[in-house]
């Protein structure tokens, strides 16, 4: 659910003070036909945006009055900026006494094909691409199907893992920056089923493997 789906105009900006925003976060909690064609849900996942706003604090306290707060996954780029803002979440939680299920790595590494690289020598202008294809081609045609990986940004210290033993909440791993992951999500497709065999997609199952371990199911219910 979301207030996208409310607009006339997807690219409209909703420009609301604290107290609107507050009302339709009890509206959509509370007003929304969650079960559908179904019995009900597994899961309530409720996506926010970084920082500890006014939307954070209403969020929580709605949930915590219907006894609904099963616990926060806490995502983070492995550079200082982006752990700065994370460790102030962290903190939040631990003041609304909401639980930490595990803090997520994000896109810290990227991860493509090899024949997906374009290739340059001494400048961006000069594309070397097919020149370095055609010569793995001949010479190691085996290495085209390869997955390559870089570090997207400087690890600060120990990294997400490092901050996630300071606090003392599990570290759930990393998932790559995966450029099929992104073409998947705008395309409205299964990235796991269609990439079965990625890094990317192992990455995913891992990550949700530990969310229905640490919060099974009923399925009595």
């Amino acid at each position: 659910m979301s207030i996208s789906f409310l607009l006339q105009d997807n690219n409209q900006a909703v420009v609301w003070r604290g107290p609107r925003k507050n009302a339709l976060i009890q509206q959509f909690l509370t007003e929304t036909d969650w079960t559908g064609d179904t019995n009900g849900l597994d899961y309530l996942i409720v996506d926010t945006p970084p920082g500890t706003s006014d939307e954070h604090i209403s969020t929580v306290q709605y949930l915590q009055k219907a006894g609904a707060v099963s616990g926060a996954i806490v995502v983070t780029t492995p550079e200082e900026v982006s752990m700065a803002d994370v460790r102030k979440e962290l903190n939040f939680c631990q003041k609304t006494k909401v639980p930490v299920l595990g803090v997520v790595e994000n896109m810290g590494t990227y991860c493509t094909k090899l024949s997906d690289l374009k290739f340059h020598e001494t400048s961006l202008d000069e594309d070397n691409t097919d020149k370095i294809l055609n010569l793995l081609r001949e010479k190691c045609p085996e290495a085209l199907d390869c997955m390559v990986s870089a570090n997207v940004f400087p690890t600060s210290g120990d990294g997400p893992k490092g901050m996630a033993q300071q606090y003392g909440v599990p570290h759930w791993g990393s998932i790559p920056l995966d450029p099929e992951l992104l073409k998947a999500c705008e395309a409205g497709t299964c990235f796991v089923e269609s990439n079965s065999q990625s890094p990317t997609s192992q990455s995913l199952n891992n990550l949700a493997d530990k969310v229905t371990k640490t919060l099974p199911v009923d399925e009595a219910e």
